[in-house]
């Protein structure tokens, strides 16, 4: 019985996670079409898509706290409610405002979604299961992350690109509505009458901000510059420099992260049986070396095929990451660690594609693969003198 109702709670955990993804690759995705049909240029589409993340650092503690304190499925209905607002402002009144409107409110939902989805993970979860609990959820983010550039590149043969969001509105909204009934609170009763009543259970704060987190946080910032310097521009970079039609450099844009359902599943399992250190300094090695031959390529199936292989080995990370903050912090205050741990994310989603826009608009577009290894190799080094046990 236990084991069933562990398999239940991961399965709706799972599909959660799924449809609060399908709107966060979008934007990106959406970069060439924004820049050709209203006019920008690479700079001023950067900050735009800079701006929602303006937002997730902003509530980034706040969502952590909340986590601490609340119910968990609360807190995940409340995410997948802001995700259809998003979806319905961007699809009913198609302009760049409320595309900025809706892309934020998209980011919140992702901010407020995944302390308490993370730490509901963690709680349902047996210590030898970790990372593998965390690479299925992750997984099916990672599912949801690639269905919205698939969806938009499949739009696009016959319909304008706002039908992309109204596709996934009917579904979410379902998710969310049957996340009011479930429990995947795995706690003593007495902390699960704590959240329902608001009391506060700990000083999270206090638990969290050890030496060994904050070196982790400078690990995730670097690995976060990396990865989100050739995700930003990767379609622009397909369309512009290897002349592939938009829908299809859509489309190949998110078969990378569904290659990656397989690849967070299997990190998982290298992060419980390698060790996390081992592990990682595998992964973002491959990663590293895939991205150089990806930057050499001469032909477009080349730079597809290389893109295909970082990306399979880069997603794997994602299990291995999210479980060594369960190791470094208190069961009670995970919910405020994983809202630090996106800090990074959303500080490099803010400054790097402005600094990149004017980097590109300065030399050109192939400026994004010298960058990102260089920050390859910083994350190397940081790994090896990162201390957890």
């Amino acid at each position: 019985m236990a084991e069933g109702s562990f398999q239940r709670k991961l399965l709706f955990l799972c599909t959660s996670h799924t449809l609060l993804h399908v709107y966060t690759n979008l934007p990106l995705a959406l970069l060439p079409i924004l820049i050709n049909d209203y006019g920008l240029s690479i700079l001023y589409a950067s900050i735009i898509v800079s701006i929602p993340r303006v937002f997730s650092l902003i509530f980034s503690v706040p969502s952590g706290l909340l986590a601490d304190r609340l119910v968990h499925t609360d807190l995940i209905s409340f995410s997948l409610f802001l995700n259809v607002l998003a979806g319905a402002l961007i699809f009913l009144l198609p302009n760049v405002e409320i595309a900025v409107l809706g892309f934020s409110l998209s980011a919140l939902a992702s901010t407020f979604y995944h302390p308490p989805a993370l730490s509901a993970a963690t709680n349902i979860s047996r210590p030898s299961f970790l990372s593998r609990t965390l690479g299925f959820h992750g997984a099916s983010g990672t599912l949801g992350i690639a269905l919205g550039p698939i969806t938009l590149g499949v739009v696009l043969n016959w319909l304008e690109w706002r039908y992309a969001y109204l596709i996934w509105i009917v579904p979410i909204l379902l998710v969310a509505v049957v996340a009011l009934s479930v429990n995947v609170d795995a706690l003593p009763s007495e902390d699960l009458q704590g959240r329902k009543s608001g009391k506060r259970l700990t000083t999270p704060l206090k638990y969290v901000l050890s030496l060994t987190f904050l070196s982790f946080l400078m690990l995730m910032l670097f690995a976060s510059a990396a990865s989100g310097t050739i995700s930003t521009f990767l379609t622009t970079y397909l369309a512009e420099r290897k002349g592939l039609d938009i829908g299809l450099a859509s489309i190949i844009f998110g078969l990378n992260p569904l290659i990656g359902l397989a690849s967070v599943i299997v990190g998982g399992y290298a992060g419980d049986k390698l060790g996390w250190r081992r592990a990682l300094t595998l992964i973002f090695s491959t990663a590293t070396f895939a991205l150089i031959l990806m930057f050499a390529s001469t032909s477009t199936t080349q730079a597809i095929l290389f893109y295909l292989v970082y990306g399979f080995f880069n997603i794997m990370t994602m299990p291995i990451t999210t479980s060594l903050v369960a190791k470094i912090t208190p069961r009670k205050s995970r919910g405020t660690a994983y809202s630090l741990q996106f800090i990074p994310e959303s500080v490099i989603g803010i400054v790097m594609p402005i600094m990149l826009g004017a980097l590109i608009d300065l030399l050109e577009i192939w400026i994004i693969f010298p960058v990102a290894i260089a920050f390859f190799i910083v994350v190397l080094v940081i790994i090896q003198i990162l201390r957890i046990r």
